[in-house]
């Protein structure tokens, strides 16, 4: 999964009960740069006044206690690289790309654009997007 997917766990909006059941898997996998991009959203919210600040803080730190094993980045960097090339994608977005791939695992994302920009056959069968899963009933 990727940080728009663990965004929705803590403000509520479109899919966040299907990216909240993805807590009940036995193990969710993303690279360690996920809690940088997650925080960013918060601070987003923040910005254009969607969230105080007490109100980011507090979801920052649900965040940072999600039950995500990290894979540091320095491992995944020359294939991502190559997915970024190959797709026109960012690095951000390939390094989640690279971990799904290297792992042979499904990658959640609620990122619609990305989906579209993925183009590679060994990688497209991995895609899911957070829509297509069930929401918490």
């Amino acid at each position: 999964m990727d940080a728009s997917v663990a965004a929705k766990w803590v403000v509520a909006e479109a899919h966040s009960e299907a990216a909240a059941a993805l807590l009940d898997l036995e193990a969710l996998y993303a690279p360690d740069h996920w809690q940088a991009e997650a925080v960013n959203v918060l601070w987003s919210k923040q910005q254009f006044g969607d969230l105080t600040v007490a109100e980011a803080e507090a979801r920052l730190d649900l965040l940072l206690r999600a039950p995500i094993q990290a894979v540091p980045i320095a491992t995944l960097m020359p294939g991502a690289f190559a997915i970024a090339v190959g797709n026109g994608v960012t690095v951000y977005d390939a390094l989640y790309l690279a971990l799904a791939r290297d792992l042979g695992i499904p990658f959640v994302t609620a990122d619609a654009r990305l989906l579209r920009k993925v183009t590679d056959a060994a990688l497209r069968p991995l895609l899911r997007w957070i829509g297509d899963r069930p929401e918490a009933g």
